[in-house]
């Protein structure tokens, strides 16, 4: 039995690892192998256990109309990082811009706080100067006028300039604290500023704002290029979990790696679906020489899991597009091409066209508070929880997101990625890994911090039952 525990715990990590490696134009790895977690069983990681369950799984939560009306409602809140790049404005001053990099530089830069970059070594003073220098704040003119792109392929989009870790403790390498996200290939951007080196540029982009690779992006000559790319109607959404963009019609060589919730205009569909040869053709955005923004086909191989224009949104639909993220690597804020909670709750309503915001605390917000949770007694969380649409409805508890699949032999149940949770020890407390997105119920980590139900602090229901 010991044998057993051991080989199981080593080919959990081998694979953990493994998964965390990406072939160029490839997807990333799958974890496979992995040890489910305790009350899980193996129907349970199949949704059609959690579809079966639902009276009307294929009723529409939200027609396309009810959604776009959220989506314009939460565009304007103020609390809510959510932006459409068309509406921001294009003459900025000094002393507009600035705020904005200052803002970043107190919320992440130097503080009190120890931090460690690549090998463990300790960021110091001569570290923090040069980023500082890096910025470029000197050369912000007093009035500029915006610049339009198109990010031109999967890339991360980071606090500040540099490619340095930032961690809290040494060889902690998993938690970068100057990563914010990865952002998809041909999503809008605004241009503020660039680097002192140009190698980065300070942008705007959807959902976050930060700096990304120059070589990452293209330049567009006039702002309608990249607003009616984004504007395009007739449209292809990525529906599987990650799937390769090829620049030739043969599909032999991938140009960039698109992932759930990604959209491109849609130009031609398959013709014979059934030959080996048959695909769609979409619009893609390309870098010239130059810097500027010219556009090609790509080309998605027929069977690809897409589809045209968002999917309906139905529990059905919500339960097998989660599925497909089974099991794929965590990963903080979209590191080694994983995905932490936020972004795969994000990813998945993207397949609606539901916007959602990148941060778990904002997500919270997003949607009908089912009612006020922090401070219920378990019972009451309980029976909250049993007047919860599954399928339909994120929890939330400080720092972390799930969705909802519903109730089985008296126990709640959802799918999140998670990292890990800690775990009681005669030496103390322990972080157990996890590591991956998983079906778990919500007694998960019960010591020494409380279960997930303790902590529960929001219950909201994404979309309103049509009658």
């Amino acid at each position: 039995m010991i044998l057993q525990r051991f080989f199981l715990s080593f080919l959990f990590i081998v694979t953990l690892l493994l998964s965390f490696f990406v072939t160029p134009g490839y997807a990333p790895l799958a974890l496979i192998a992995a040890p489910r977690l305790p009350h899980v069983t193996p129907e349970m990681e199949r949704p059609e256990f959690w579809i079966k369950k639902i009276e009307n799984p294929t009723n529409l939560l939200f027609t396309s109309e009810k959604i776009q009306k959220m989506n314009e409602e939460n565009l304007k809140r103020k609390d809510l990082s959510l932006c459409r790049v068309k509406d921001l404005k294009e003459d900025w001053t000094r002393e507009e811009i600035l705020p904005l990099l200052r803002e970043d530089w107190e919320n992440f830069g130097r503080t009190g706080e120890a931090r460690y970059g690549k090998g463990g070594i300790p960021l110091g003073g001569s570290f923090w100067n040069e980023l500082k220098n890096k910025l470029n704040q000197e050369s912000i003119e007093e009035s500029s006028r915006m610049l339009y792109g198109l990010i031109v392929k999967r890339t991360d989009i980071r606090v500040f300039p540099t490619d340095e870790l930032s961690m809290s403790a040494p060889h902690h390498d998993e938690f970068d604290r100057f990563q914010h996200s990865s952002i998809s290939p041909g999503s809008p951007i605004g241009i503020y500023h660039f680097s002192k080196d140009k190698e980065w540029a300070y942008v705007q982009t959807p959902f976050i704002r930060g700096w990304v690779r120059t070589h990452d992006l293209a330049i567009a000559k006039e702002r309608s290029e990249a607003v009616d790319y984004e504007g395009a109607k007739e449209r292809l959404v990525v529906t599987g979990n990650f799937i390769n963009i090829f620049s030739d019609p043969s599909l032999q060589q991938p140009v960039f790696l698109a992932q759930m919730g990604d959209s491109f205009p849609l130009l031609s569909i398959p013709i014979g679906i059934k030959s080996t040869n048959a695909f769609y053709v979409i619009h893609i955005p390309s870098r010239e020489d130059s810097g500027l923004l010219t556009f090609r086909k790509g080309y998605i191989r027929a069977e690809e899991d897409v589809h045209r224009g968002f999917l309906p949104y139905t529990q059905e639909n919500v339960a097998r597009q989660a599925f497909k993220m089974l099991n794929h690597p965590y990963g903080w804020g979209d590191m080694s091409s994983g995905r932490d909670c936020s972004r795969f709750i994000m990813d998945l309503f993207r397949t609606f066209g539901i916007l959602m915001p990148r941060n778990s605390k904002e997500q919270a917000t997003v949607g009908i508070d089912l009612g006020l949770v922090e401070g219920k007694s378990i019972k009451e969380k309980r029976n909250l929880l049993d007047q919860a649409i599954p399928l339909a409805t994120n929890l939330r508890l400080p720092g972390h997101i799930m969705l909802y699949l519903g109730k089985d032999k008296g126990r709640y149940y959802v799918i999140h990625s998670i990292w890990g949770i800690q775990k009681s020890r005669r030496s103390g407390p322990k972080l157990e890994k996890i590591g991956r997105v998983v079906v778990s119920d919500i007694d998960l980590g019960r010591k020494p911090h409380g279960s997930l139900l303790d902590r529960i602090t929001h219950v909201r229901f994404i979309g309103t039952p049509l009658k």
